[in-house]
């Protein structure tokens, strides 16, 4: 991947702030103060710097005579047409036809990785997210966890970091045990018994029917079933939820390179390990018969049971037994995604990974809050398993498609709550988001259809086509795109998707204004039989607004279609 030309400008102004340092026996400041970004006054200038502020305090100089001097250094400089100097020491640039060539030929020369960085340097990163109880299919709830992880995925594996991906299978607890006692009693009423389900199991119809498809399969009759062990219906129940919610996972298009499973750490003997180890850290003492995690020690807000006083393991114990497992193979970086009844958790997980001998610096966790669902009245609805009153994953995918369920899930912070509005998201216009990214596309498409042209990519056309785009919101696209790989960074060091939904509903907002105003001025017209080369231009232009809309949509795993029924209406 090659250098942007704000890194190129970035370079040149590091190089001239080094040298007037050195020159005064001064420490020059980080790299982020020389940092390009849009003025706050639109139409001052394209670009805008700060870093003669930074700079004068250091060499005890005023401001503007720093920015005077940075501004000089930099108009020698290809990518500039001017620089000057502004209060109380800003410095504002004007680019060269240069520097819009170079954004094109980055487009152009990079295709479908425009956007790729090496912020990640090639770190290691464990990814866990999902890791849903195996005690039936998914909810709109686990969406959420689904298509933030894996867009994170997608976004840092973009930003130059090797990812995995991870599913820890919660199949050792209380509630896999509640699942077996369940499906037992489905396959019973399936082979003709009449059944009460108990307080605190799983009502939905969805154990119902595969019990039913158990019996059948099998054959087996009411006798054979009463006479089968508990633990057994437990498997084959725990498995089919398993296998449903890994073919919801294909069906969303997410994907894992590994599921752990909570009991194969019993079973290895990973979970008694790690106990012992915590015994033997020192960060352990007995009280009222129990076996207890000196959390405080770090920064939990009180001490954790690790083993009851009759003998049973807290969620605490398996939880660090898997941690311990992950920290064991050695990545960089460990993210877990957890969902809101997690809050508070991270502080008794650092706790036990540095009592196991861990950096618990490496451990980042993203907690989800809830996802409700907003109905035309208003009303909001989350479900729960336990009711029986969830809403299928993939009854909401049928029903609005996943393309507007990860772009209406990514559009809050991991941070807060979100309402998913039905009537919007089954609404199929420029008001649903995410159509009007993807209308933006597929009208740049029709657009080289009617003009039976494809984009350019002779690096000389591309200079004499940046020359050509002079008017304001052709120089504001082209800028908006040149920020897409810094955004792509932002993303993945920030740990926030969200950022993106927001970039592409501004590229398409850019866009919209730009097709809509060529239709009633002349001089802003796209297609011009009478200007070959202004239309050339203007079509490397379209070419590298649509590369980096499908780019955008790819991180988060959304079509970019060419065509939508809308767009021929238009």
């Amino acid at each position: 991947m090659s250098k942007t030309f704000i890194d190129e400008l970035t370079t040149a102004l590091e190089d001239s702030v080094r040298m007037l340092c050195q020159q005064n026996n001064a420490t020059a400041p980080a790299r982020e103060s020389y940092a390009f970004a849009p003025p706050r006054q639109s139409g001052v200038a394209d670009l805008a710097t700060s870093a003669a502020l930074a700079l004068g305090k250091i060499l005890k100089r005023p401001p503007m005579e720093v920015a005077e001097t940075l501004a000089g250094e930099l108009r020698v400089h290809p990518f500039v047409a001017s620089a000057t100097a502004a209060a109380p020491g800003f410095i504002n640039v004007q680019l060269s036809p240069a520097a819009f060539a170079r954004i094109l030929v980055s487009v152009v020369e990079q295709g479908d990785n425009f956007g790729d960085t090496k912020t990640g340097n090639d770190e290691r990163v464990l990814l866990e997210f999902v890791s849903a109880n195996p005690t039936g299919p998914m909810h709109v709830g686990h969406l959420r966890h689904a298509v933030t992880g894996d867009v994170m995925g997608r976004i840092l594996a973009a930003a130059g970091y090797k990812v995995t991906r991870e599913f820890y299978v919660n199949d050792a607890g209380n509630q896999v045990m509640t699942l077996g006692r369940t499906f037992r009693l489905r396959c019973l009423e399936a082979a003709g018994k009449t059944i009460q389900l108990e307080e605190g199991m799983y009502p939905g119809e969805y154990l119902a029917e595969m019990a039913r498809a158990y019996v059948r399969h099998t054959g087996k009759s009411l006798s054979d079933l009463e006479q089968m062990a508990h633990e057994d219906f437990l498997l084959e129940g725990k498995t089919r939820c398993l296998a449903l919610i890994k073919h919801d996972l294909q069906r969303m298009d997410v994907r894992f390179d590994e599921f752990v499973s909570e009991k194969s750490l019993y079973e290895n003997e990973q979970v008694q390990k790690t106990l012992e180890k915590l015994r033997n850290s020192g960060n352990t003492y007995e009280k009222d018969g129990a076996t207890w995690l000196a959390s405080t020690q770090g920064d939990d807000d009180r001490d954790r049971v690790l083993v009851k006083s009759d003998g049973t393991l807290t969620y605490l114990v398996p939880d660090l037994a898997y941690h311990d497992f992950k920290f064991s193979r050695g990545f960089d970086l460990y993210i877990n995604i957890f969902g809101s009844d997690h809050i508070g958790y991270a502080a008794r997980l650092r706790a036990g990974l540095e009592a196991l001998g861990h950096d618990a610096d490496k451990l980042e966790i993203l907690t989800l809050r809830l996802v409700f669902l907003v109905d035309a009245a208003g009303e909001r609805s989350k479900g729960s398993k336990r009711k029986g009153d969830i809403v299928e994953a993939m009854a909401l995918a049928d029903e609005i498609g996943m393309d507007v369920i990860r772009f209406f899930l990514l559009m809050r912070s991991t941070d807060s709550e979100i309402d998913f509005d039905l009537e919007l998201a089954r609404e199929q216009s420029d008001r649903n988001p995410v159509y009007k990214v993807q209308y933006a596309h597929a009208r740049i498409h029709s657009l080289f259809a009617k003009a039976h042209a494809a984009h350019m990519n002779a690096a000389h056309e591309l200079l004499e086509a940046a020359k050509l785009l002079t008017a304001p919101v052709e120089r504001e696209m082209l800028l908006y795109v040149a920020s897409f790989p810094d955004l792509v960074s932002r993303c993945a060091v920030e740990r926030a998707p969200h950022h993106l939904t927001r970039y592409l509903l501004g590229m398409a907002e850019l866009w919209n204004r730009y097709w809509s105003a060529a239709k009633t001025d002349d001089t802003l017209r796209i297609i011009r039989p009478e200007a070959k080369e202004t239309s050339e231009a203007r079509l490397a232009l379209a070419s590298a607004v649509r590369q980096t809309l499908a780019n955008g949509l790819r991180l988060m795993g959304i079509n970019a279609p060419d065509r939508l029924v809308r767009e021929e209406a238009d």
